[in-house]
C-alpha cells in the first residue's frame, strides 16, 4: 500500500466485540478485525506485534524526516518554495 497525502486511519471499539481498524490510502482500503467473538492469546499477540511494528515504522519515518529537513531554514521544509 502506497501512502500519499490522501490517507486516514480510524479505530472503532465496541463493548461486546472486536475492534475494527480502518486504513485508507488513495483507492486502497484495509480493515483489520478479529474473527469471532473470542479474543484468544493469538489475537493479543498479533495486536501487540502490529503495535510494535507500527511504532518502529513511525520512528523510522521520524528519523528520515529529521534527516531530510535538518538543514532547512526555520519554518521551511527542504523542497518548499517557488521555482526560479
Amino acid at each position: 500500500m502506497h501512502v500519499g497525502g490522501d490517507w486516514w486511519l480510524h479505530l472503532n471499539t465496541y463493548e461486546d466485540h472486536s475492534p475494527i481498524l480502518d486504513i485508507d490510502a488513495g483507492s486502497t482500503s484495509v480493515s483489520v478485525c478479529f474473527d469471532g467473538s473470542q479474543v484468544t492469546a493469538a489475537v493479543v499477540e498479533f495486536a501487540r506485534e502490529l503495535a510494535d511494528k507500527a511504532a518502529k515504522f513511525a520512528a523510522e519515518a521520524e528519523r528520515l524526516h529529521a534527516r531530510d529537513h535538518s538543514d532547512a531554514p526555520d519554518g521551511q521544509e527542504r523542497g518548499d518554495g517557488e521555482a526560479a
